[in-house]
C-alpha cells in the first residue's frame, strides 16, 4: 500500500525571525530595523503556526525570535541613554573652551589694533574683522555656538578700555554650552555659569558674578 511522504511543515520565517535576533544583540539592533524586521517575522510565524500547524512550525523558534529581537532594542535604548548625553557634554565643553580661546583671540587683535590703527583705541568686532585682526565670522559675533561682542569703553579722564564677551546661545543639557567667558584691557578672562555678559563697570573692572578661568 502506498502511503505519500508527509509535506514539510514550514518554519522559515521563525527561523529568520531567531537569526535577526541573534545578530541583533551585538549589532545593536541592526539600528533598530533589522530587529524590528525580526519581530514583525516572528510575530506573523508564530500567527501562522497558531493558525495553521499542519503547514506551520516554528512556534518556539518565533517567540525566541521575538525575545532576542525586543532584548536588542531594549538594549540599544539603555546605550544610547547614557551615551548621549555624555555625547552632548563633550561636544559642549568642546565649544566653551573654543569660546573661551576666541575671548583670548579677540584681545590680542584689540591690541594689535590700538597700537596700528587705533592709535591707542580699541574698537568693535566688525572693524577688527576688516583689518584681518580676526576670521570673517567671529567678526559678525556668532561662532560655535557662542554670541561674542567687543566694544570700547570711553570715559573722560579714563584711559582706553574695552569689553569683550562670549555667552552660549543656549544653555542647558542640550544647549551649545553652560558657561560664559568676559574679559577686558586688563585681559583677565572671566567665567560664569549660564547666558550672561560679563562685563565690569568703568570704576570695576571686574565683572560682577565672574569668576577668573583658572
Amino acid at each position: 500500500m502506498f502511503y505519500p511522504s508527509p509535506v514539510p511543515r514550514r518554519k522559515g520565517l521563525a527561523i529568520a525571525s531567531l537569526i535577526l535576533g541573534i545578530a541583533s544583540i551585538p549589532t545593536l539592533g541592526l539600528l533598530c530595523v533589522g530587529a524590528l524586521t525580526g519581530i514583525i517575522r516572528g510575530i506573523i510565524a508564530r500567527v501562522k503556526a497558531s493558525k495553521n500547524p499542519g503547514e506551520y512550525e516554528g512556534k518556539g523558534i518565533a517567540i525566541a525570535g521575538i525575545n532576542t529581537n525586543a532584548l536588542s532594542i531594549f538594549l540599544s535604548g539603555m546605550i544610547a541613554a547614557i551615551a548621549i548625553p555624555n555625547l552632548v557634554k563633550s561636544q559642549q565643553a568642546a565649544r566653551e573652551t573654543a569660546a573661551l580661546a576666541e575671548v583670548q583671540t579677540i584681545g590680542k587683535a584689540q591690541v594689535l589694533y590700538s597700537v596700528t590703527k587705533g592709535h591707542g583705541k580699541f574698537t568693535g568686532l566688525r572693524t577688527l574683522g576688516a583689518e584681518g585682526l580676526i576670521d570673517t565670522t567671529l567678526a559678525f559675533g556668532q561662532k560655535g555656538g557662542y554670541l561674542f561682542r567687543s566694544e570700547p569703553v570711553s570715559i573722560a579722564g579714563a584711559p582706553p578700555m574695552f569689553d569683550t564677551t562670549a555667552r552660549p546661545i543656549e544653555t542647558g543639557t542640550f544647549g551649545t554650552g553652560n558657561r560664559s567667558f568676559g574679559s577686558n584691557e586688563t585681559f583677565v578672562i572671566y567665567e560664569a555659569d549660564g547666558a550672561v555678559d560679563l562685563k565690569g563697570t568703568p570704576t570695576n573692572r571686574v565683572p560682577a558674578g565672574g569668576a577668573p578661568v583658572q
